[in-house]
C-alpha cells in the first residue's frame, strides 16, 4: 500500500475515535436534566409570591432524621413530572419541622413528611400525610388545583 494513502487513513481514524470519545460527554452537557423543585424556605416571602402569581403554596414539612421524608425526596420530588408540575403550578415551600414548630402547630402537623396546600388567601386546599408515591402525589396536586379553581370561580361570582 502506498504511504501517501496510509497517512490520510490513519488521520481519519484518529479523528473518528476522538469524535466519538469527546461527543458523548459534550452531548450529555446539553441534554436536559430533570428540573428540581425550586423550594423556598421563607413562608412570608412565599405567601407574597403566591398572592402576586395567584398560585397556591405547597408547604412541605420534613426533618433531616426522617426516613420517609428522605424517601419522598428521592422518589416523589425528584420525579420530573412532579417537579415540573410543582414548579409551574405552585409556590413550593420546604420547612424543617423543628425550626418552624409554631407554624407546624398552627397547621396541625402531627406527622412528617406532611404537605399542606394553601390558597393565596391561606385557605386549606389539601393535605398529604406520610410518604406517597409519584402517582398519588400528582393526583392529589391535581385535585388541589381543581379545588382552587372552584374557589376562585365562587369568589369571582360573589364579587360580580
Amino acid at each position: 500500500m502506498n504511504n501517501k494513502r496510509i497517512i490520510p487513513l490513519a488521520t481519519l481514524g484518529v479523528i473518528a475515535v476522538a469524535t466519538f470519545t469527546i461527543a458523548g460527554p459534550i452531548a450529555s452537557m446539553f441534554q436536559s436534566q430533570p428540573k428540581k423543585i425550586q423550594w423556598q424556605t421563607n413562608l412570608n416571602e412565599a405567601h407574597q409570591d403566591a398572592v402576586l402569581e395567584n398560585k397556591p403554596m405547597l408547604i412541605v414539612f420534613d426533618a433531616d432524621w426522617c426516613k420517609y421524608c428522605e424517601k419522598m425526596d428521592d422518589k416523589t420530588f425528584h420525579d420530573s413530572s412532579v417537579s415540573s408540575y410543582v414548579n409551574d403550578k405552585f409556590i413550593p415551600v420546604r420547612l424543617d419541622l423543628a425550626e418552624n414548630a409554631k407554624v407546624a402547630e398552627i397547621l396541625e402537623i402531627e406527622r412528617i413528611p406532611c404537605t399542606i396546600a394553601l390558597s393565596p388567601r391561606a385557605d386549606l386546599l389539601g393535605r398529604v400525610v406520610g410518604y406517597v408515591n409519584t402517582v398519588q402525589y400528582r393526583e392529589t396536586l391535581g385535585r388541589v388545583r381543581a379545588l382552587q379553581a372552584r374557589v376562585e370561580r365562587k369568589l369571582d361570582a360573589r364579587s360580580n
